[in-house]
């Protein structure tokens, strides 16, 4: 005959192994467990809205209202003027594909499917450019060639200016200032509503290669480039070589995409977008830069601030210095996680406070995987993957 606290033990044993307590998230809104969690994650980013060109036809500028016209992009520098933050959020978590699961190129918001992949996002645009199932536009033939940064050099900068090389003497990017005021304005579109950045001080090779070729009037599939955009954020930060904590981009084009799915939309609590990019803000922000006294040297550079010139930060030093500030952020984040997580277990005695997964927990915490490498601009790019239908993921280039 057991023990009275044999038995004990037994029961409590029992109950510690066989004991499971599911993720609790609303399947009404999210896909599965793993696009919840993305949810709370995005929710630590900041939006970079798209915005919109009201350049003069007749005015200064009219060269860039005539490129424009000429692409049929008028939609693209006339996104919509507002946005949801929950509904591009709860966009980019759905969009997650699940382990081993193809990349789709659709999301689900408010219980319906979203689809973005290149034929829908040119439909967006008002189909600018119609190409065969087989067929490439002539920018993305030319994308793996090699740069021909003397090309660039001579098209987008100002006179004297040049092309800043790393350590090896490769030239890795241009300084917006160096520009043209048109360069800096197709600048700005790109990097706005085409190719979002935050960052728009330094332009790498590669997007001063999209700029070159806007200028140059090459046929460029701009509904390929923004679906693999897309793509990348979503993927940013949970795949070895993504973009690690990028911004939220496209959302008033995501709120099209919405519109077209026929999604419900909330009506109230939506953001406005950021003042228009018109003549009087080019003639401000985008002139050219004064080239200082004769007695200056030639490699000074005209800042903004009060300083007549910036130094310069030696590359490889700044690679170091963004992977260990990276690396700090994680780890405050997983911190605050494993705290609240603790705090949460002692108020609730009762033990029905679930854990994270350790595939939530690292995918909040989002550690950097590698050292980085710094050659930013070197090589041609990686990211013309497949986005031309609804199973254009699996498409890969020969």
């Amino acid at each position: 005959m057991e023990s009275r606290s044999s038995a004990g033990k037994k029961r409590k044993g029992a109950a510690t192994t066989s004991r499971t307590v599911p993720i609790q998230f609303d399947t009404d809104k999210f896909v599965g467990a793993k696009q919840a969690a993305r949810y709370i994650a995005l929710e630590k980013r900041k939006i970079l809205p798209e915005k919109r060109f009201l350049i003069n036809p007749q005015g200064t500028y009219r060269s860039f209202a005539g490129l424009i016209d000429t692409k049929k992009w008028d939609r693209l520098i006339n996104p919509l003027e507002h946005y949801d933050i929950a509904t591009v959020r709860e966009f980019y978590a759905n969009a997650l594909p699940d382990d081993d699961e193809p990349f789709t190129w659709v999301s689900r918001v408010a219980g319906r499917p979203v689809p973005f992949d290149r034929d829908t996002i040119n439909q967006i645009l008002g189909e600018p450019l119609q190409l065969g199932a087989d067929q490439r536009d002539q920018y993305h033939i030319d994308l793996r060639l090699h740069k021909d940064v003397p090309a660039i050099t001579a098209a987008l900068l100002l006179p004297g200016k040049s092309v800043e090389p790393n350590p090896s003497g490769v030239p890795v990017r241009y300084h917006r200032e160096d520009m043209t005021p048109k360069a800096q304005l197709i600048l700005l579109l790109v990097l706005t509503n085409i190719q979002p950045k935050s960052h728009t001080s330094t332009v790498p090779i590669p997007v001063a290669h999209l700029v070159h070729s806007i200028l140059a009037n090459v046929e460029i599939d701009v509904a390929r480039i923004i679906a693999n955009e897309l793509k990348t954020v979503i993927e940013s930060g949970l795949k070895s070589g993504a973009r690690v904590n990028c911004p939220l981009a496209f959302p008033c084009l995501i709120m099209s995409l919405c519109i077209k799915a026929r999604v419900r939309l909330p009506s109230r609590g939506q953001v406005r977008i950021p003042a228009p990019i018109d003549d009087r803000y080019v003639e401000k922000y985008c002139r050219a830069k004064a080239t200082g006294s004769s007695a200056a040297s030639g490699s000074t550079r005209v800042s903004d601030g009060p300083s007549a010139s910036t130094p310069r930060v030696d590359p490889y030093l700044r690679a170091a210095c963004e992977f260990n500030f990276e690396w700090m952020a994680a780890s405050q984040r997983a911190m605050i996680d494993m705290h609240d997580s603790m705090q949460r277990l002692q108020l609730q005695g009762s033990g029905a406070h679930a854990l994270m997964t350790r595939e939530q927990f690292l995918t909040n915490a989002n550690w950097p995987v590698d050292v980085p490498v710094y050659s930013e601009g070197v090589g041609a790019d990686a990211d013309d993957d497949e986005a031309t239908g609804s199973e254009a993921g699996s498409e890969e280039d020969t």
